[in-house]
C-alpha cells in the first residue's frame, strides 16, 4: 500500500472505529432483546459488522 495522507489515515480510523462500535452496539442490543427474532436481527447484524470491519482490514494490508 502506497503512502497516505493524515487526513486518509483519520477517515480509516474513523471507519473502522464505526465498524467496532455497531458490532458492540448490536451484540448488546441483541443480549438484552426477549423477541427471538429481534434476537436473531441484532445477531446477524453484529456479525455483519464484524464482517465488514475484517474485510476493510484485509485491504489495508
Amino acid at each position: 500500500m502506497g503512502n497516505i495522507s493524515e487526513m486518509e489515515l483519520q477517515n480509516i480510523r474513523h471507519l473502522l472505529t464505526s465498524a467496532q462500535t455497531e458490532e458492540k452496539k448490536y451484540q448488546a442490543y441483541a443480549e438484552q432483546a426477549t423477541d427471538p427474532q429481534v434476537k436473531q436481527f441484532f445477531q446477524k447484524a453484529s456479525q455483519s459488522a464484524t464482517q465488514n470491519k475484517q474485510t476493510f482490514l484485509q485491504y489495508l494490508q
